[in-house]
């Protein structure tokens, strides 16, 4: 287990019991009771150095900080509806700073109708944004929980694009000349699926709406440890079949010049912010080749008796359970 779902763990067995928490720490967002019906919420952070490079321009910044929070949402089926905005940075750069994060936020917010009401300003070493995150859900929030034995799990997009965008970005930060081999097209896809990811809410509504999905949640971390998660919470095991996972070109022609397995990129990279979700067997054939946008959806493997997540080829079984990013990863 990730030193991230210990920790959650370890927290949950500390906190009193709330009748208005119908879902608490440990899954993509929380989900509270209050007279007027259910409030899905969530919080991101994004941290200068770890979640963007330094030389990111903060407009930018603050777009990718809403666009993980509205991951969040969109893996609960929720519609979002408000939001505070927190942002620590050297006071140095001046007032102009953190209002360019606000636009970049406020660029992801405004289309799906999120309003910003608050948040707060602190002068710190290196940069540090905060959103929290209110949406309402559509139907019944899908859960991590609540798959059974024999769901077909689906993906969306391509993951993997985002782990090489970062390589080709640090690269082009440093001044590096890196990855002129691949032809423009696929380095601009790459480069953009790091750099302003985007979040599944249409999706992720639609799923909701129409009861499809059992269970679901955002690949931020990886589809091998994000798979796992997903079916620890429902009591099962995943099994990813390897000829179903989705490679796009652009992947592909990345790997081939780095010399490395596109599926270890998809399976370990992060930063996607796609939809897993499962489906039982019976609604499958609901679930179009293409979603809400034109996003591809891939069947990618099932859920069965058992623990962890396997990828499942020719030669065998492999867990993949621990394959992607974890925050506490130095934690015992």
């Amino acid at each position: 287990m990730a030193g991230e779902d210990r920790f959650v763990r370890r927290l949950l067995e500390e906190l009193p019991a709330s009748r208005r928490v119908v879902l608490g720490p440990g899954d993509d967002a929380a989900v509270v009771a209050v007279e007027t019906g259910l409030w899905v919420v969530t919080t991101d952070m994004v941290v200068e150095a770890i979640d963007f490079l330094p030389g990111d321009t903060p407009e930018a910044v603050g777009r990718r900080a809403m666009a993980v929070n509205l991951s969040d949402l969109a893996a609960m089926g929720a519609r979002p509806e408000f939001f505070l905005l927190s942002i620590a940075f050297p006071a140095r750069r001046g007032e102009d700073f953190p209002l360019s994060v606000a636009r970049g936020a406020l660029s992801r917010a405004t289309p799906v109708g999120a309003a910003l009401v608050g948040g707060d300003l602190s002068d710190a070493q290196s940069v540090v944004v905060s959103i929290a995150l209110w949406g309402r859900p559509e139907g019944e929030p899908t859960r991590r929980a609540g798959a059974r034995a024999g769901d077909l799990l689906f993906l969306s997009g391509a993951p993997g694009r985002a782990a090489a965008g970062l390589v080709l970005a640090r690269a082009q930060a440093q001044g590096v000349s890196y990855g002129g081999e691949l032809n423009p097209e696929a380095r601009a896809e790459l480069l953009a699926a790091y750099r302003d990811p985007e979040p599944r809410l249409a999706l992720g509504l639609a799923l909701a709406r129409q009861g499809q999905a059992t269970a679901a949640i955002d690949i931020s971390d990886g589809v091998g440890i994000d798979s796992g998660r997903l079916a620890r919470a429902s009591g099962l095991r995943a099994v990813i079949e390897e000829p179903r996972l989705p490679i796009s070109p652009a992947l592909a022609a990345f790997a081939r010049f780095e010399g490395r397995d596109p599926l270890e990129l998809l399976l370990a990279g992060g930063d996607d912010y796609e939809l897993l979700f499962a489906v039982a067997p019976e609604r499958a054939a609901e679930i179009p080749p293409r979603g809400p946008g034109g996003v591809p959806l891939s069947r990618i493997g099932h859920l069965e008796p058992g623990e962890g997540a396997f990828l499942r080829s020719a030669t065998g079984d492999r867990d993949i359970s621990g394959l992607g990013h974890d925050h506490l990863s130095c934690a015992p």
